[in-house]
């Protein structure tokens, strides 16, 4: 017996060194079975992780810095409050007035007002519920569990992932489009670093010649089989993984898996206006500074469709308007079959504009003067002209734009905003949010001139084509071409140009803008003779006067066809000719053409 135990000891011995042997000599075939035995032995525990709070959108999970407070009144209460900052989407804005205390929520047609002490105002009607609204460390909080008691809650689309006591908070909205992957079976890790150690196990030689890493246990939340997890990258190999149980952890990322963009729940339709524009808009603005035009002296315009006067400005931070409106010349607009679109600006005024935009009480004021002006005069539409804005009231801008939508649409009115092109400075260009106000407002205005502007340190264009179709190219691709109508300059820039009496070597420049009829007098008093630029589609004029170099590029009925090829190239909707007055009678003849 003793020499059958001591037989078989010897065999074993033999057989280890010779597998050691090959396993030494065949590195290969060590890992794999290295890599075998980790899969059978290590395995792995799911274990309980700390409860968290998140929001998803499409494009980020966000954690909430005071998710700690949050869960705590979630388990005392019972109630989900939610940042005010994540209740905005791609169809909803959001502002809190911080000095009356108001929370302003537009979307999908509804809009509500929520006042700090509880007080709802729904679509204008005050709400027999309460919503509350509080302080989180610095952060401000709606009450998401009275929201949704609403009547038109689910409209907006809050919802959450189904909570037990003691585990995660997810918030999301039904509308938001969602990364999901599809699985058959996939950990999720409770954090990071675990799966870190499960990917070196899976691909990494260094990490497999440490037999005790070979049985080291995976910790997980969640083993998922053949469903589907909201997943964000993190990057090539791994995911933040959120599972229909609203377990949160992080995921394996393979070069086989792919990500899937689904909403919960189809968007409510956008309430329509039910005016049509079939035809391409052709809209001039009338400028009225001190008094309106006779209009016995506008002549035969055959082309246009839309006419804006510039009547209204914001003359104060408390929303009051100032108006130069005239019954008259409306009823001279119709007579011809314009459609009248009042203009209405916040008068350049960086500081009043910012005041205005924070204060909901005089936007509502501002609003509500405006929709009574337009039924008033019979107005079929309203044209914004807010220009000079801070950047970082961005969002505050677009926040009453949408308020504003809200009752232009409610009250079957036209609504276009003017904007100039993307890029370009804060105050002047970065202050839009070109493609949330292309989705809200019926038509977005390009403002398409001043490529060189009055106080342009180098002489040039007011709009060369190429310049104007590389920004109408990058505006059509955020915002819907049949939304948009490019602005065409019925002015040009006079400039001259003179030796700097400050800097050595060095030309100084002023600029004078005048119309087309002023312009042509120009050019026959000095006997231009014209150059035609093909690229700019411009004629270039030059003289001397003095000690002056004096530089114009020249815009008529040539060049504003040439720049009508753009809104045929694009398919834009329209344009939008800056000012009636400065143009010259053959233009509005070739304006007609896209008419044809």
């Amino acid at each position: 017996m003793k020499k059958t135990i001591l037989g078989l000891i010897s065999v074993i011995i033999i057989l280890g060194v010779i597998s050691s042997v090959v396993l030494a000599y065949d590195v290969e075939l060590n890992l794999r079975l290295r890599r075998k035995a980790s899969t059978m032995f290590s395995g792995f525990e799911v274990v309980e992780t700390e409860a968290r709070m998140l929001y998803l959108d499409k494009d980020n999970a966000t954690f909430d810095a005071n998710e700690s407070q949050l869960l705590n009144e979630k388990m005392t209460s019972g109630d989900t409050y939610v940042n005010v900052f994540f209740l905005r989407t791609n169809d909803i804005t959001t502002h809190y007035d911080v000095q009356n205390e108001i929370l302003s929520m537009v979307g999908h047609n509804q809009m509500i007002k929520i006042y700090g002490d509880g007080r709802t105002v729904v679509n204008g009607a005050k709400s027999d519920k309460t919503v509350g609204i509080k302080k989180f460390g610095d952060d401000l909080y709606m009450n998401l569990t009275e929201f949704n008691q609403l009547d038109v809650s689910e409209t907006f689309g809050y919802s959450e992932f189904s909570y037990s006591a003691g585990g995660n908070l997810i918030v999301y909205n039904n509308y938001d489009t969602l990364p999901l992957m599809s699985v058959e079976t996939r950990w999720l890790f409770q954090d990071a670093p675990s799966l870190t150690s499960y990917l070196k196990n899976q691909y990494e030689i260094d990490f497999l010649y440490s037999i005790k890493n070979i049985f080291s246990k995976a910790q997980i939340v969640e083993v998922v089989k053949s469903d589907s997890i909201y997943a964000y990258k993190l990057d090539d190999q791994s995911v933040l993984a959120i599972s229909e149980q609203g377990k949160i952890g992080y995921a394996y990322f393979s070069e086989a898996d792919s990500i899937e963009y689904k909403a919960k729940m189809d968007k409510p339709a956008l309430m329509q206006i039910s005016r049509k524009y079939p035809e391409p808009i052709i809209l001039t603005w009338e400028a009225v500074y001190s008094f309106n035009p006779n209009t016995d002296n506008i002549g035969p315009m055959p082309s246009l469709n839309v006419i804006s006067p510039t009547w209204y400005e914001l003359m104060d931070e408390t929303g009051t308007v100032s108006s130069m409106a005239s019954e008259a010349y409306v009823n001279w607009a119709k007579s011809r079959g314009y459609e009248v679109w009042a203009l209405v600006s916040n008068a350049f005024n960086l500081d009043r504009t910012h005041a205005f935009l924070h204060d909901a009480e005089a936007r509502e004021k501002f609003i509500s003067y405006m929709i009574d002006q337009t039924i008033r005069y019979g107005y079929e539409g309203i044209n914004i002209d807010f220009e000079n804005v801070y950047m970082a009231d961005k969002d505050a801008l677009t926040h009453f734009v949408h308020e504003f939508a809200y009752h232009t649409r409610n009250n079957n009115l036209t609504l276009s905003m003017d904007v100039t092109v993307m890029g370009g400075s804060d105050n002047w260009s970065k202050c839009y949010d070109h493609a949330r106000l292309g989705e809200i407002v019926d038509f977005l205005i390009i403002m398409t001139y001043d490529e060189h502007w009055a106080s342009s340190p180098i002489s040039g264009p007011v709009a060369s084509y190429d310049w104007m179709l590389y920004h109408m190219r990058q505006l059509a691709e955020v915002v819907s071409p049949d939304k948009l109508v490019m602005g065409i300059p019925f002015y040009t820039r006079v400039w001259r140009e003179y030796p700097s009496t400050e800097s050595a070597n060095k030309i100084r420049n002023t600029s004078a803008a005048i119309g087309m009829e002023a312009q042509n007098n120009l050019i026959d008093k000095y006997k231009l003779n014209l150059i035609w630029d093909d690229i700019d589609k411009l004629y270039y004029g030059t003289f001397f006067e003095e000690n002056n170099q004096v530089k114009i590029w020249v815009e008529n009925a040539r060049t504003i066809d040439a720049k009508l090829e753009i809104v045929d190239l694009l398919n834009l909707k329209g344009v939008a000719t800056w000012r009636r007055g400065f143009e010259t009678e053959d233009i509005w003849n070739v304006l007609d053409r896209l008419n044809n």
